[in-house]
């Protein structure tokens, strides 16, 4: 059941990410040293056996006159000391949990239950890592950040329409290339009423958060850090001292943006005993830990940026393709089908696949030359591996299964050109 959005309740990574970064630039020009990673590993706790500092972001519903309130939104974050990467992974929150004392349910129940403390204590059992930091995030404070960093600008594949006046929450941003203040930004990262849902606001979370990334890299943002780095100061609660904030800042500060992995943790929708869930699968995390940024993109990577190549993509494709849902989240294949139809894909078909098993997005095609570079095109274009193209004598056409990874192909679909 989708809760009503009464309050301003914007996700933690829209906002709990990027004041982290505004710390991170501000320390930048305040502070002139560069510790060693020994120096942080004295300092600050770290997981002794990978050598990486855990943390969780959690953003609040906070709902007046109530003294428990339940986590709106929850990401794990693991920083790499050695190689400096910044891992986070978001969890939805009806993603279902053993919490300690209450057995299963929604993720979001344990702050409500127990405080932040019984929240890392309900993801340590489940991600089987240690957590000793947090980050608690004022979401009040998101738009004005916003405004302070001069807006972003995003390209939005399709509008974003909701209203709810007994919750004075009206949100209508068009679709197309968008340079939003506060409020609208605001709006973009809280809406889920679309056929993906949470999944979807938490997808939309993460392409604001590298917009924002790139915004305040810009030099005509150095003149604004002082007062960047005073307010966010007043919004973030966390166990970290000062001065370990300030060391760890100090030695990520010089870090690549590209040097980040975002992620949101497979899995699939299910009703049991008549409640909503998302059943997360904590088997794929040991790819999570173990993926390493692209710095420099690969070459078809990059051209699939290009609007041209795109549309002669398209037209190699040329046959009407079949769409099939084969993670179990409801309304993946009807998404997917929508994003291919907006840059001229002729989807013939959208159903479900034979099982919801699919850990990674697969292509089938029937035997055939045409057939084969119909499928070979709708690969490249959808970032699918060429080992994920097979050909199968049972497929009537050229037939796409959207995995548990279907979130790395909906993305491709995010750019300028694929409109």
């Amino acid at each position: 059941m989708v809760k009503r959005l009464t309050r301003k309740n914007i996700a933690l990574i829209a906002l709990a990410c990027f004041v982290s970064l505004v710390a991170g630039v501000g320390l930048k020009a305040y502070f002139f040293f560069n510790p060693a990673p020994d120096t942080i590993r004295e300092k600050i706790q770290h997981d002794e056996v990978t050598g990486r500092i855990n943390m969780v972001f959690v953003g609040l519903d906070e709902v007046p006159g109530e003294t428990a309130n339940r986590s709106d939104s929850i990401a794990f974050v693991s920083i790499d000391i050695d190689e400096k990467i910044v891992r986070l992974l978001s969890l939805p929150r009806d993603t279902r949990v053993q919490i300690p004392g209450h057995g299963w349910q929604k993720i979001n129940h344990a702050y409500a239950y127990g405080g932040v403390e019984l929240l890392k204590a309900t993801l340590v059992n489940y991600l089987g890592v240690p957590i000793p930091y947090h980050v608690i995030v004022n979401f009040e404070s998101f738009p004005q950040l916003v405004d302070m960093i001069g807006g972003v600008t995003l390209d939005i594949p399709k509008r974003l329409k909701y209203s709810d006046r007994a919750g004075n929450l009206f949100i209508d941003i068009p679709a197309g290339v968008q340079h939003m203040d506060g409020k609208t930004a605001l709006g973009y990262v809280r809406f889920r009423h679309d056929a993906l849902g949470d999944i979807g606001r938490v997808e939309r979370q993460q392409i604001f958060l590298k917009a924002a990334f790139a915004r305040i890299k810009e030099p005509g943002m150095v003149t604004r850090i002082p007062e960047l780095l005073k307010y966010s100061l007043k919004i973030v609660k966390t166990n970290m001292s000062l001065s370990q904030s300030i060391q760890l800042a100090s030695y990520m500060k010089d870090m690549d943006p590209s040097r980040t992995v975002f992620r949101t943790l497979p899995g699939k929708a299910a009703f049991i005993s008549g409640i909503s869930y998302w059943l997360g699968d904590p088997g794929t995390l040991s790819e999570f830990f173990s993926e390493i940024p692209e710095e420099n993109p690969t070459e078809e990577q990059t051209d699939t940026e290009d609007p041209a190549l795109i549309s002669g993509l398209v037209i190699e494709i040329g046959l009407p393709v079949t769409v099939l849902n084969g993670s179990g989240t409801a309304g993946i294949g009807k998404e997917a089908a929508t994003r291919f139809q907006s840059v001229g894909i002729d989807v013939g078909h959208i159903g479900n696949a034979r099982h919801y098993d699919y850990r990674h997005t697969n292509i089938l095609y029937p035997p055939g030359e045409n057939n084969q570079k119909a499928a070979e095109a709708l690969g490249k274009l959808t970032g699918i591996q060429q080992n994920l193209v097979k050909k199968d004598t049972s497929a009537s056409r050229v037939t796409i299964i959207m995995g548990h990874d279907y979130m790395n192909v909906l993305k491709r679909f995010n750019s300028s050109s694929a409109r």
